[in-house]
Parts: structure tokens; C-alpha cells; sequence
């Protein structure tokens, strides 16, 4: 009896803990995920599992090592030439010339002159016919020397006993030294570079020992085309003297001589920047498309436009002479 009693008192014991640890039971701890963390959300003293939350991947601002570099312009890539866009205003310029030829009233000439920009075998803009081959500007000199006439710098403008002609180059290209000079110094002809003295020492552009070798030959002029090359009609008085100091500041250092005459950028010129130039310059060129400056404003001279293509024949035509 007291073995059943035992048996009974064991059973019932155990019964007992069973139901006491089913009471107190925890919740498994699932092993950790590897691919999506699991967020636990606490209330109270009780901890619920959540599921899953899907994050999106982070986003880098790095670039990726495969990523190919911005190319950067050589230093050597030629510059754009600066487009010609003849702008005239204000009310009192008299762009056309007053006579019926070049011939003045005593029987001497008004001179001619010349726009060129850059001279070069292969043009690199869609700007084509700024660029003159260096064969076909040869040609030009060839023609101009046979017709017996007189090369004269852009401030050496004044009536003259035979035909004269006034080369200029605007903006001041490096071809002006490695393709124009060597040709110049063959035909022993003057020509008149109009330099933007802020692109001195600029890739593309003539440098300072370029200036002062040419300056030196007695064959080239720096006049001026101004500092940054603005369109000088949306100047106030004061920033057009400062581009007018500017330059001829930096190119009196250079050539040891202030500049006499000026080039309008683009073309752009009215009446106020005209009485304003007078101040600095005895001479002004334009972007009018004219060989026949006689009864012109001394600062409203005329210049044919010299195109890629042309022969020297046709420059001789286009100036009357042919």
C-alpha cells in the first residue's frame, strides 16, 4: 500500500512540473538572418518579434573604380574664334564713304584694309571661313605686292600717293606667329594684329615672347581689341576707359608703345563708344564690309572681309583693283 502511495505521490509531482514549465514557456530564438536583419519591437517588458522589414540597398556617391573620367581639353586645343557681328547705333555714324572712288579730290588714295582672323590649313570650329589657308594668304601677298601697292599699320591711316592696304588680324591667334609671320617676313609686308590682351600667354592665343619677337621685326603692330572683348555698346564711360587702360597698358609693356588705334569687338559700335575711343585712340575699325573708306570717320574705318577660299585675284577684285 505504501508502494502505491509512492508511486502516486511521484506522479503526480511530475504532473505538476509539467504544467507549471507549460505555463512558463519562452519563445524559441530563431538563429540570426543573415540577408534581412530582424527588427524586435519592445512593449513594456515583453519583447514580440516583427517581421522582417525590407530596407532598400544604401546609396553610394562614389563611382564605381570602372568609371570612365571626364576628359578635359589639352592645353593645346585651339580656342574659338570670336564671331564678327557688326552691331551699329546711336543715331550720328555715317559708315558709308563720301565718294564716287578711292581717289581723294588732290588725286591720292584712300586706303583699303583687310580683315582676317586666323590663317591655317585645317579649321577646327564650323566657323570655316575665318580660316584662310596659309597657300591662298600667300597668294593674296603675291597679287598685292605685283600691284605696286603701299603696306601701311592701322595707324599709319592717311591718304596716299599709290594704292595702299591695311592688313589686319583680329583677336591675336597663335597662327598669327607660327603661319602668318613667316610669310609676312618673305613678302617684307606690314600687317596689324588687334590683340585681346587678356588671352596673352591662353592656350591658342600669342604669347608674350610671340608680341615682343614680332613687334621687334618692324613688320607686325599691336594695336588694340580691347581687354575681354566685350560688346562695348552695354558699357558705362568708366568700363570702357578700363578696357581702353587695360589694354594699352599691358601692351605698351610689351611693345613699348601705347596702341593708336582700336578694333570694336564684334563689330559692336555706336556713337557713345565712338566719342568715348576718341579719348584714347586717333584710329577705329569696324566690321563694315566696304574697301572704299575715303570720307570715312578716322574712328569708323571700313575693312574687307577675307574669306576662306579667296584668291588673290578675287582680294584684288573685292578692293576694286582687278
Amino acid at each position: 500500500m505504501k508502494g502505491n502511495i509512492k508511486i502516486i505521490a511521484f506522479l503526480m509531482t511530475a504532473l505538476l512540473l509539467s504544467c507549471m514549465a507549460a505555463g512558463c514557456a519562452q519563445p524559441l530564438l530563431r538563429p540570426a538572418n543573415t540577408d534581412t536583419d530582424i527588427v524586435q519591437q519592445t512593449t513594456g517588458t515583453d519583447t514580440v518579434d516583427s517581421p522582417p522589414v525590407q530596407t532598400d540597398p544604401p546609396v553610394t556617391t562614389d563611382l564605381p573604380e570602372t568609371t570612365a573620367p571626364v576628359m578635359q581639353p589639352p592645353e593645346t586645343t585651339a580656342p574659338a574664334p570670336m564671331q564678327t557681328v557688326e552691331v551699329t547705333g546711336g543715331g550720328n555714324i555715317d559708315l558709308s564713304p563720301r565718294g564716287d572712288n578711292n581717289e581723294s579730290p588732290a588725286g591720292t588714295y584712300a586706303p583699303s584694309a583687310l580683315m582676317y582672323h586666323l590663317i591655317l590649313e585645317q579649321p577646327y570650329t564650323e566657323l570655316t571661313n575665318l580660316f584662310v589657308r596659309p597657300s591662298e594668304f600667300e597668294d593674296h601677298l603675291q597679287k598685292l605686292c605685283a600691284s605696286d601697292c603701299i603696306f601701311l599699320f592701322a595707324d599709319e591711316y592717311a591718304m596716299t600717293e599709290r594704292k595702299s592696304i591695311i592688313l589686319t588680324f583680329d583677336d591675336g591667334y597663335e597662327d598669327n606667329y607660327t603661319q602668318m609671320f613667316p610669310i609676312l617676313k618673305k613678302y617684307g609686308a606690314k600687317a596689324t594684329i588687334f590683340m585681346i590682351t587678356s588671352k596673352i600667354n591662353t592656350p591658342g592665343y600669342l604669347t608674350e615672347d610671340m608680341i615682343r619677337e614680332m613687334a621687334a621685326s618692324g613688320l607686325v603692330r599691336f594695336e588694340s581689341h580691347t581687354h575681354t572683348h566685350p560688346s562695348l555698346t552695354s558699357l558705362s564711360a568708366e568700363d570702357l576707359a578700363w578696357q581702353f587702360a587695360q589694354s594699352g597698358e599691358i601692351l605698351y609693356n610689351l611693345t613699348g608703345r601705347y596702341p593708336q588705334a582700336i578694333c570694336y569687338p564684334g563689330g559692336t559700335v555706336n556713337d557713345f563708344v565712338i566719342g568715348e575711343a576718341s579719348k584714347c585712340y586717333q584710329f577705329g575699325y569696324t566690321t563694315h564690309n566696304s574697301a572704299d573708306t575715303s570720307g570715312c570717320d578716322p574712328l569708323a574705318l571700313s575693312r574687307v572681309r577675307v574669306s576662306r577660299g579667296m584668291s588673290g585675284n578675287a582680294v584684288l577684285s573685292r578692293l576694286g583693283w582687278g
